[in-house]
């Protein structure tokens, strides 16, 4: 058998020894890592200046608050800012046959050929759509309840009267123009 030089001898000892050191059941070899890894870190704190501060429990209580005021808050609805206005409410069927009525009686037509659609009605106000049955084309119309009973304020697609829109008081919004005695479309 062929000698081996003693330092290879030696690195090979070194081996085994390091080695039987890392085998299960040998813990006496084994360094302790936590401890290790505690010195390591308080090692590199200790050179930035800084001081290792253990306030986990802290930490988890206020995380534990929080969490509790999220959920107590994930099911509430929010608070409304206003109080949003009720809706204008819808045409009755009266209403809708009274504006008929009333469209047909302004226009000189038959009921049956008036077709119209209500798009606002508010506070006794109305404004739509109309065209006679068969027609393509149609105009815009508004009308005020008074006493009771619909009055037509306005039907075409030009500006309407100043005298008759101002005296059923219908909105500016509707209608920022009309034309006033003498002809001329002013302001409202």
């Amino acid at each position: 058998m062929p000698r081996l030089p003693r330092l290879s001898f030696a690195l090979v000892l070194f081996l085994i020894a390091l080695l039987a050191g890392c085998m299960p059941g040998n813990s006496a070899a084994t360094p302790d890592s936590q401890a290790t890894i505690q010195a390591a870190v308080a090692t590199q704190l200790a050179q930035t200046n800084a001081t290792p501060t253990m306030q986990y429990e802290a930490t988890i209580a206020a995380q534990g608050t929080q969490i509790s005021i999220l959920q107590a808050t994930a099911g509430a609805p929010p608070a409304p800012t206003s109080t949003p206005a009720p809706p204008p409410p819808a045409p009755t069927p009266d209403d809708t046959t009274a504006l008929r009525n009333a469209l047909a009686a302004y226009l000189a037509w038959p009921p049956s050929q008036v077709e119209f659609t209500i798009g606002v009605m508010d506070n006794g106000k109305a404004k739509g759509g109309i065209r006679r049955a068969g027609e393509q084309y149609g105009a815009m119309w508004a009308a005020a309840k008074v006493e009771g009973v619909w009055e037509i304020a306005h039907v075409g697609q030009g500006v309407p009267p100043c005298d008759r829109v101002n005296a059923l008081g219908i909105p500016v919004d509707w209608f920022d123009y009309c034309v006033n005695e003498s002809g001329d479309t002013v302001q409202r």
